[in-house]
């Protein structure tokens, strides 16, 4: 087996360019929903005047928005539009002092890149929703500010809104920062997200990109119930946060409500087989997560990786060298059409 290089482990998921090219790969590395985008972003590309394309986007922001907000269920003002929860990230980084703020780690790479205080569990402990709410509760007693996200990027593991409003009423000097980029994926989807838990000490990012399969575009949204938190984001930003693309796709995209319930229903019954294929094979596996994804925990990661690659599976590779990271494979479900491939790859 050819061996790939440690070096795996930095790259991102859907960056398939540390693998061969001279095959193709079935790409579930990558947690953006495989069965997008909806039929209405290539009517909507497929009816594109080209001449809006020629101004500056001053209406770009404004769109997005408004369909964000409907989505959501919020007010458009309440909402700050950016390019992906990335860039949102990025900016608290640099606004937030870095001492007063924690992420609760394993987490999404660029909180761990842009937050340097880990709360981790015990070496050689496995994380469940009860040891991350206590690190959480650790985390809001002794700093200003904790970043998480939930469903946690790569575990999947899910804390209950329930559970986070009771931190959060327990910590009223500290704000929680949640990154809800896969609350999609749950079965209720956007109605557990902590914007509706009624706390005043909460931010939460959201972006359409991975449910609605447009990643390649970059929309993105803050949400906060403080106007002053609000405006010193949006004052960061650069010109222009949204192009009209993105806009236009992300837009169209979210107005596909039968599309959403049709494709959150098949991933979860997909990754719900996937969760036995891969019982069948390892014994690490994170179980009963409402997500499209699977984390298999393993001490030989890159090894199992790179024969995932052999059989022309792409897969996301983690290692606990670096900081903030368990080792392990994070695998998304493949669409129903694909299901074959990834068990042939398995058994092989």
């Amino acid at each position: 087996m050819t061996k790939l290089s440690p070096d795996a482990t930095l790259r991102q998921g859907g960056d398939l360019r540390g693998l061969s090219a001279d095959r193709s790969y079935l790409d579930l590395g990558t947690c953006v929903n495989r069965y997008g985008p909806p039929p209405s972003v290539a009517a909507a590309l497929q009816e594109l005047d080209i001449t809006r394309l020629r101004p500056h986007p001053y209406d770009a922001e404004q769109m997005f928005v408004s369909a964000y907000a409907e989505y959501l269920g919020v007010r458009s003002d309440e909402l700050v539009a950016g390019r992906g929860i990335t860039e949102f990230i990025r900016l608290l980084g640099r606004l937030l002092p870095a001492d007063g703020v924690a992420v609760v780690v394993p987490d999404y790479t660029d909180s761990i890149r842009s937050f340097s205080n880990h709360l981790a569990a015990p070496a050689d402990a496995s994380d469940t929703p009860d040891t991350r709410l206590a690190r959480i509760a650790e985390g809001m007693a002794n700093y200003d500010y904790v970043v998480i996200s939930n469903p946690n990027n790569p575990l999947g593991i899910y804390i209950r809104v329930d559970d986070l409003t009771a931190v959060c009423r327990a910590h009223p000097e500290s704000t929680l920062i949640v990154d809800e980029a896969y609350i999609d994926f749950t079965t209720d989807g956007v109605r557990q997200s902590m914007i509706f838990a009624g706390v005043p000490n909460v931010v939460v990012l959201q972006s359409p990109n991975k449910l609605f399969g447009i990643a390649g575009t970059r929309t993105g949204a803050l949400w906060s119930g403080s106007p002053a938190l609000r405006e010193s984001v949006s004052a960061e930003r650069l010109n222009w946060p949204i192009s009209y693309l993105d806009a236009l796709v992300s837009s169209s995209a979210l107005r596909s409500p039968e599309w959403v319930s049709m494709t959150r229903h098949r991933l979860l019954t997909t990754a719900a087989e996937m969760e036995i294929l891969l019982q069948k094979r390892f014994s690490g596996v994170v179980t009963d997560v409402p997500v499209h994804y699977r984390f298999v925990a393993m001490d030989d990661a890159i090894d199992v990786h790179a024969g995932l690659a052999e059989a022309g599976i792409a897969v996301r590779v983690f290692s606990k060298k670096q900081r903030g990271r368990v080792t392990g494979l994070r695998i998304t479900a493949p669409r129903d059409d694909e299901f074959h491939q990834l068990a042939a790859a398995l058994s092989g």
